[in-house]
C-alpha cells in the first residue's frame, strides 16, 4: 500500500516552479520518498495548475520521513521558494487500495 501526497498549486513560471521542485526532490528523496514528480495540468478544470506528487511506500516511511524532514532547514527552503514563485491550491494524502 502506498501513501501519496498531492500538491496542486497555481502560479509561476516553468524555470522558477522547476527551480524550486528540484530542492523539494532533493529533500524528499533524502528521507525516503520513493517518488517526487513536478506535474502541469493540461485539461480538465483547472488547466495550468501544477501538481506535485509525493510518493511513499507505506505509512510507516511516509512517517519517517515526515520527521525526519521537519527538522531540516533545506525543506523550508523548499517550501518558502515553492510560496514565493505558486499559490497552494489544495493538498490531499491518498492511500493506495490494493486489489
Amino acid at each position: 500500500m502506498t501513501v501519496t501526497v498531492v500538491t496542486y498549486r497555481k502560479g509561476g513560471t516553468r524555470e522558477a516552479v522547476t527551480a524550486a521542485a528540484r530542492k523539494g526532490q532533493a529533500v524528499w528523496e533524502k528521507y525516503g520518498a520513493d517518488r517526487f514528480m513536478l506535474n502541469y495540468v493540461t485539461s480538465g478544470p483547472d488547466p495550468g495548475q501544477w501538481g506535485v506528487v509525493i510518493m511513499f511506500a507505506s505509512w510507516e516511511a511516509f512517517g519517517k520521513s515526515m520527521q525526519g524532514a521537519s527538522s531540516d532547514p533545506a525543506l523550508y527552503e523548499f517550501l518558502s521558494e515553492m510560496d514565493a514563485v505558486s499559490e497552494l491550491v489544495s493538498r490531499r494524502i491518498l492511500m493506495s487500495v490494493d486489489l
